[in-house]
């Protein structure tokens, strides 16, 4: 056969399927009468087959023969950014630009491989010079908007999809991305109102759709989200990211034994995912695993100075709540990674602002917090925030979660200033901070969920403090004092105690507001003496349900109750249920109280049970106050660090130490002489409420 015929059997191969043919043409072409063109097809049939290895060898091979080819050049260019390999893509590049200067399409590629390499300053200069060379490219406008995007310039990323998506009006990813870009800013309504604009057909596509199941995730409209998200891992199994955002519409749902059930199918067909892995871990952790959930983490993090902040977050929560990590080691983990974040910046911020002399005017504090909302949280800094002294003190909300409720009406309105923080990079946001010029901030999230404690790094204030959302030392070089006091400090380890300076409260660090409690009731008939927890079930660590069980047995004329928010799931229920009767508590024994809308609603559940028992070592603080407050004595193990000693603290400053034990003997103890009286009554629960 001549080269021409060759050709074009390799071409009818190609066409018709046949690629091992096609190949083996294709090769025997290139090995007598090489031309350029099945060079290039040879390289599109190795990518077609995902072969990316043996098609960049390829790309380099023959663009050492054929150097002044485009497409070529081209074709390698996207394998390789198809790889993720930038480097390699950007030296193509620019040796492609030395022989055919400013071609636009070898420029959008150096700009894709620039977005790569997270060069994204260059990137955008390309882009928006290219933008105006052929303004109606949408390519072009899409990848702007990605790059801006990068760059935490959410209007200008908006305003690059927008244009993106008039110029292609039936590509489902700029839409998509208008979608996210709204959702991030805040403006839901708009982004409802772009998805109720498009043709079904757009609205169904695959991007569209996980736009607005996150969107529909972060609007509060969750059952809805997981119904999205569902349909997508069915339809679309590949990608990674519809797994993790089910999981999460699941644990939104407090679906635990769901959630861990769609990350463990989203690890099957993604093995050692490292985001499916962390969020396993997590909900491991939310179902009492936390050895499993911790063992997972650990593998899945990489090195300490390369974490993203949500493994950090993960690791420092777990391995500080349920001793599954070192101080020491938690410490490095955070001085590493606040080097990283106080890098990005340009030193301390605070010292941008014009100072005004402390003497004749109030403190200037602001408190920072993801959880100024009906969140515990936000319900224990209420009353600190309503009796601070206006004289004295004039006071910032930093606001930056997503929740809205009457709880934050009324926070906010018990600031004189508010800031909404959701929206913005970390050095924006620590920017219009400074700006507030305030005297002290004080941070209440720590490593917790939305928190930006990331931004202390840059100073926006000269004195900046931890208090109350997180239940250990951050251990930040910018964190100048913790506030607890001295019960809740009494068991700190050494490199605890010397993290930051210890401000002791006098009278205890929390405060708690007893209005519109309900009205004490005593239990609905006859029944038998109750202990019981309304904590998480998360915290019913195998040391708890072993030492509760223990209590059970010497006092076998009583119950124990429980209730979570996690029973609203079937498989939950019967989780826990089995963890206490493979530890020796006959079923009978155990009541399980369903979830029940409404503050009020579940603070009248308190008259089920007549003792708490606090769980170990993760005690309960609001669960522990709660029960005072509705007129039923708590039983907490005092233990090591600041996480043992949460009911301690309460216990000590609010029932006058009464119920706080040192050991598992004296916890037993102080349980059977509770349980010597009858269950407790209307009179009784008044006197602990009132004391």
């Amino acid at each position: 056969m001549t080269a021409e015929e060759l050709r074009s059997a390799a071409w009818t191969a190609h066409h018709q399927g046949d690629l091992t043919g096609a190949e083996r043409l294709y090769r025997e072409l290139l090995a007598s009468d090489a031309d350029v063109q099945d060079a290039i097809n040879l390289g599109a049939l190795l990518r077609a087959q995902g072969r990316l290895g043996e098609a960049t060898e390829h790309y380099h091979r023959w663009l050492e023969r054929f150097p002044q080819s485009i497409t070529l050049r081209r074709n390698g260019v996207n394998c390789l950014l198809e790889r993720g390999d930038y480097e390699t893509c950007r030296n193509w590049l620019e040796t492609g630009l030395h022989l055919h200067p400013e071609h636009p399409q070898l420029l959008h590629g150096l700009a894709k491989a620039q977005i790569g390499l997270k060069h994204l300053v260059q990137a955008q200069q390309l882009l928006e010079r290219l933008c105006g060379f052929t303004p109606g490219d949408a390519g072009l406008w899409l990848d702007l908007g990605l790059c801006r995007h990068g760059q935490e310039n959410l209007e200008g990323a908006l305003e690059a999809f927008e244009q993106a998506g008039k110029l292609s009006p039936h590509d489902a990813r700029p839409v998509a991305n208008c979608i996210t870009v709204l959702k991030e800013l805040g403006q839901l309504e708009r982004a409802h109102g772009l998805i109720d604009s498009l043709p079904t057909a757009l609205r169904r596509e695959r991007d569209v759709q996980a736009a607005v199941g996150a969107l529909y995730l972060q609007g509060a409209r969750v059952e809805e989200a997981a119904h999205v998200l569902e349909t997508l891992c069915r339809d679309h199994p590949q990608d990674p990211i519809h797994w993790l955002n089910w999981a999460a519409s699941l644990r939104s749902l407090k679906n635990l034994v769901a959630c861990s059930r769609a990350l463990k199918r989203g690890l099957a067909l993604h093995p050692q995912h490292p985001d499916l892995e962390q969020a396993l871990g997590q909900s491991l952790a939310e179902m009492g695993k936390q050895n499993a959930a911790m063992e997972l983490l650990m593998r899945s993090g990489g090195q300490v100075d390369q974490l993203p902040d949500s493994h950090v977050f993960n690791l420092q929560f777990l391995g500080a709540g349920y001793g599954l990590l070192s101080s020491e080691r938690r410490q490095a983990m955070a001085r590493s990674w606040e080097s990283r974040k106080r890098s990005l910046g340009v030193g301390p911020l605070w010292g941008d602002v014009v100072r005004e002399r402390l003497s004749g005017r109030p403190l200037r504090v602001g408190y920072l917090s993801a959880d100024l909302c009906n969140h515990p949280v936000g319900r224990f800094l209420l009353p600190v925030l309503e009796n601070h002294d206006r004289r004295a003190v004039e006071v910032w909300g930093l606001s930056c979660g997503p929740h809205q409720d009457g709880l934050k009406d009324r926070l906010e309105k018990a600031c004189d200033h508010w800031l909404d923080l959701r929206r913005g990079g970390e050095l924006e946001a620590a920017r219009l901070i400074a700006d507030q010029g305030l005297d002290v901030l004080v941070e209440l999230g720590g490593f917790t969920d939305q928190s930006r404690l990331a931004l202390l790094a840059q100073r926006p204030a000269p004195l900046q403090l931890s208090y109350l959302g997180f239940y250990a030392p951050t251990y930040l070089e910018a964190v100048d004092g913790w506030i607890g006091d001295e019960t809740l400090f009494s068991t700190l380890n050494h490199c605890d105690r010397e993290a930051h300076r210890l401000l002791s409260v006098h009278g205890g660090y929390m405060a708690f507001s007893c209005e519109a409690l309900p009205e004490l009731e005593a239990p609905l008939g006859a029944r038998r003496f109750r202990f019981g927890s309304f904590n998480h079930s998360r915290k019913l660590t195998e040391a708890t349900v072993v030492l509760w069980c223990a209590v059970l047995a010497a006092i076998p004329e009583a119950d124990l109750v429980l209730k979570s928010i996690s029973f609203v799931e079937p498989a939950e229920r019967e989780r826990v249920r089995d963890l206490f009767v493979r530890a020796g508590l006959a079923n009978d024994r155990l009541v399980m109280l369903p979830w029940v809308e409404g503050w009020a609603n579940h603070m009248a559940c308190y008259r089920d049970i007549d003792v708490a028992l606090d769980p170990v070592p993760y005690g309960g603080a609001t669960t522990s106050c709660e029960a005072l407050a509705m007129g039923v004595p708590v039983v907490s193990l005092a233990g090591p660090g600041m996480v043992g000693c949460l009911s301690a603290s309460v216990l000590a400053h609010g029932a006058g130490g009464e119920g706080l034990v040192h050991s598992t003997e004296a916890f037993i103890e102080q349980a059977k002489a509770l349980a010597q009286r009858e269950p407790r009554g209307t009179r009784e629960r008044q006197t602990v409420r009132q004391r």
